[in-house]
């Protein structure tokens, strides 16, 4: 038995080291979601912890009674680990389904294909000259937008222009109001030698 054990357990590792190896990124979500679910049933237990020490108390107690009936320890635990008694619960019976809900369903479904396909049928009618007008347009668009490019450019040359010439014309008038004062200046020199 414990040679199975040792055996199940190495197989096990193996598995999951295989699985691992092959998908490391699944492998890792799993890992990732069984945490998160073991963190949840741990707050669970937290939150409600008497149904888990009522289960842990019916064992030990199954365990001791088979243990003071005089079945070994091992025995004991097997009995309380797997005397588990389910108890089926009844479920009614099915009702067939009727041939003729069956075909009204089926004349639903093909109606409501019909209908899907003659609107799918309509639109791509309808498509190609839609496409050959997103085409035009998009023809126009590009010639607009380009010699807009094109305006954009000149008019940007012609104030680049503007802006040159203003300031050449406004350093020539500085220039001469310099020059302007001076002169005055030199002419009142002149005035009061002469």
């Amino acid at each position: 038995m414990t040679k199975l054990i040792a055996l199940a357990t190495v197989a096990a590792v193996a598995g999951v080291g295989a699985a691992y190896a092959t998908h490391p990124d699944e492998s890792r979500q799993f890992a990732d979601r069984a945490a998160v679910t073991a963190v949840r049933v741990w707050e669970g237990v937290e939150a409600n912890p008497v149904p888990v020490i009522l289960a842990l108390g019916t064992f030990l107690l199954t365990v001791v009674y088979h243990k003071l009936k005089g079945k070994s320890f091992r025995e004991s635990v097997e009995v309380a680990a797997t005397r588990v008694t389910v108890v089926a619960v009844p479920t009614p019976p099915a009702e067939p389904e009727r041939t003729v809900v069956r075909r009204a369903q089926a004349r639903a479904t093909r109606t409501q294909l019909i209908a899907d396909q003659i609107g799918l049928e309509n639109r791509i009618r309808k498509l190609p000259a839609e496409v050959k007008q997103a085409e035009k347009d998009a023809c126009y668009t590009e010639q607009a937008l380009a010699e807009g490019q094109k305006a954009l450019e000149a008019k940007r040359r012609a104030h680049e222009e503007a802006v040159a010439r203003l300031e050449a014309l406004q350093k020539e008038l500085a220039e001469g109001e310099a020059e302007l004062s001076a002169i005055a200046a030199e002419l009142e020199k002149l005035a009061e030698v002469v």
